[in-house]
């Protein structure tokens, strides 16, 4: 699938849900500037070793049928500007399709930014798909 891609769980990232916090916002108020580094799962997404997605709910849905049983499904992201790939664990969810307001489609957090050489924040062309589907040969 096309899409664009977008970084979460980097420092600058989690600083600035930490500095929420430390606001006294609620969780659902700090996200909304930053990320805590914690996946849906509890998985440390703010990290340079595991390359991990996260993927709006609808899409989980569509292949496993709730985003519970989509847990660490393995997804392959490629660019469509430098044709790197890179792995991916899905370890969290991002806001349903009609709340995103960047226009991505898939975040990649550090580890996975890393491998596709992209430097956060970033939103980047790219393709995606789940591992045990064929590439998608979208133009």
């Amino acid at each position: 699938m096309n899409a664009l891609a977008s970084s979460f769980a980097d420092p600058a990232d989690v600083r600035a849900y930490n500095r929420a916090k430390a606001r006294g916002l609620s969780d659902r108020e700090a996200f909304a500037v930053g990320d805590n580094g914690v996946g849906c799962w509890g998985d440390f997404t703010a990290q340079l070793i595991t390359p991990m997605c996260a993927l709006p709910p609808e899409d989980m849905v569509a292949k496993f049928g709730s985003v519970k049983k989509a847990k660490h499904a393995r997804v392959i992201v490629v660019s469509r500007e430098t044709g790197l790939r890179v792995e991916c664990l899905l370890a969290d969810r991002m806001p349903a399709k009609k709340n995103i307001k960047n226009g991505c489609g898939i975040d990649l957090n550090p580890a996975a930014a890393k491998q596709l050489k992209l430097k956060p924040p970033f939103t980047h062309p790219v393709t995606w798909h789940w591992i045990d589907e064929a590439p998608c040969t979208c133009a």
